[in-house]
């Protein structure tokens, strides 16, 4: 497995490392926690769909927004046979292909440089992750109905966006308001509160079946005072199970929603 959960941002960590280098986040402390909280998620979600049965059929995946092609890689290691990432920077997409494209043994992953809101209607994905993409985009009921389309038949999306409705964003939007500053790209992450998020992906055929979420508290000032405390671990590991509960769940930074779509 490419991906093993952590909570203590141990810099002698490998793969620690090797998130900084894909990432570039080494020197950007909020960034590099909070995206690690986000592959621990992701990681524990998909265990427990595996668990449930939900994962029934592994042959495709699509990967939206790619990136550096860290969670195209960890469903490959959750048994998806052919994973696709795609994403509209060439940048990424070649750092992509260099750390993770391969074919092996009948099995594939692959990346290209493709817009979300042109993608192939035709249902062939067994699985559609889209992480923190639809927010940023102009036409976002369009990339919805682009991933409604092409999941198939008893597919799985999984789905993470920006949560207005939470206590770093709420800070971080005062403080925004204050200063007068323009930011297009931080105020695509105020546009879906919890409840927006739902409503916009909320249609046939898609049914929900979970959500969850992470992060209730860290934000830059905060974990400056306690990433390097004796309890920051313990602090961060429990921070990370209360987001998962109801109501907290709806309050979380990064709010995660599974969808199936009905046969």
């Amino acid at each position: 497995m490419f991906y093993h959960p952590a909570f203590d941002d141990d810099p002698n960590d490998p793969l620690q490392q090797e998130l900084n280098r894909l990432y570039d986040y080494s020197g950007d402390l909020e960034t590099r926690i909070l995206h690690r909280a986000r592959l621990n998620l992701f990681v524990r979600l998909m265990a427990e769909l595996d668990r449930d049965g939900l994962l029934a059929r592994r042959e495709a995946a699509l990967d939206i927004g790619c990136n550096a092609g860290g969670y195209s890689q960890i469903l490959s290691d959750f048994g998806y046979r052919h994973v696709e990432g795609i994403d509209l920077e060439p940048e990424l997409v070649a750092r992509a292909r260099a750390r993770f494209e391969r074919e092996w043994d009948g099995r594939s992953i692959r990346f290209r440089v493709q817009n979300a809101e042109e993608l192939d209607p035709a249902p062939r994905y067994d699985l559609v992750l889209c992480t923190e993409v639809i927010e940023h985009t102009s036409r976002p009921e369009q990339v919805v109905a682009k991933l409604r389309s092409c999941l198939a038949p008893g597919g799985i999306a999984v789905v993470t966006m920006p949560n207005a409705c939470s206590l770093p964003f709420i800070k971080a939007a005062i403080k925004y308001r204050l200063t007068g500053r323009q930011d297009p790209v931080f105020e695509d992450h105020l546009r879906y509160p919890s409840w927006k998020a739902l409503r916009l992906l909320g249609e046939p055929p898609l049914r929900l079946v979970r959500v969850s979420g992470t992060n209730l508290i860290f934000d830059a000032t905060s974990l400056r005072w306690l990433h390097r405390a004796p309890f920051f671990a313990a602090l961060n590991r429990a921070q990370f199970e209360l987001a998962r509960l109801w109501p907290f769940r709806y309050v979380s930074q990064f709010f995660f929603m599974v969808w199936r779509r009905d046969a």
